[in-house]
């Protein structure tokens, strides 16, 4: 079982992933107190999503497993998930989600400034959200193992928007609560709409239809 430090978290993580064990390599580290999060997946479990999953293999099954593991735990350690490909811009992260049926904007977003892909850590620290890049997700290896404080966040979609918009309240709640990680368990889901609320008004939120220019839409929401 592997140690690493991800977003000021220590893990302990057992994979036979060799994706996510290649993504993982950067963050590991050694400690010997408790770690702060375990992740695993059972070979029973690991089976039924491959019966249940016909075509995927058990290295995608089981990086995307724990990938989304790590992405719940996070209810615990005052954060939440955003589903989003994060950017790295002046000095702050911007986040970019979209609904699901979507093609991944990471597609269209430069790799230089990609901070995270799908998986950024949010955390709530000081009273200031934070975006942390992470190895998880088929595409961990965009990621930097780097802190930054959250800007703006701004959803993509060419049915809502024809161009790029501030949110009100109620375009903020019917959008992003899709792209928000829920859990069965009702404290932890309590706890993502308390964290969602309070992110509302610390953080900018922007619709827009297409990211052609992303340049542009870069330097608008980031403007003070």
């Amino acid at each position: 079982m592997g140690q690493y430090r991800i977003a000021e978290l220590n893990l302990e993580i057992l994979t036979n992933s060799k994706t996510l064990l290649k993504h993982l390599k950067p963050y590991e580290t050694s400690f010997e107190y408790k770690p702060n999060l375990t992740l695993s997946i059972s070979d029973d479990m690991l089976l039924q999503f491959m019966e249940e999953y016909e075509g995927f293999t058990a290295d995608v099954i089981e990086c995307i497993y724990l990938s989304t593991e790590f992405m719940r735990a996070l209810f615990d350690f005052n954060g939440i998930s955003v589903f989003s490909t994060a950017v790295e811009y002046d000095g702050s992260a911007v986040l970019f989600a979209a609904p699901f049926s979507e093609e991944n904007v990471a597609d269209k977003l430069p790799d230089d400034k990609v901070l995270a892909v799908d998986y950024p850590a949010i955390r709530l620290i000081s009273d200031t959200f934070y975006a942390y890049g992470t190895p998880f997700g088929m595409m961990g290896d965009k990621a930097k193992d780097v802190k930054l404080p959250i800007k703006s966040i701004v959803y993509v979609d060419n049915e809502r928007f024809d161009s790029l918009k501030t949110l009100d309240t109620k375009d903020m709640v019917s959008c992003f609560v899709r792209s928000v990680m829920m859990s069965i368990k009702s404290e932890r889901t309590k706890h993502s709409l308390f964290m969602l609320e309070k992110m509302m008004r610390k953080v900018k939120f922007y619709g827009v239809g297409d990211l052609s220019d992303v340049d542009f839409i870069l330097e608008k929401v980031t403007e003070e």
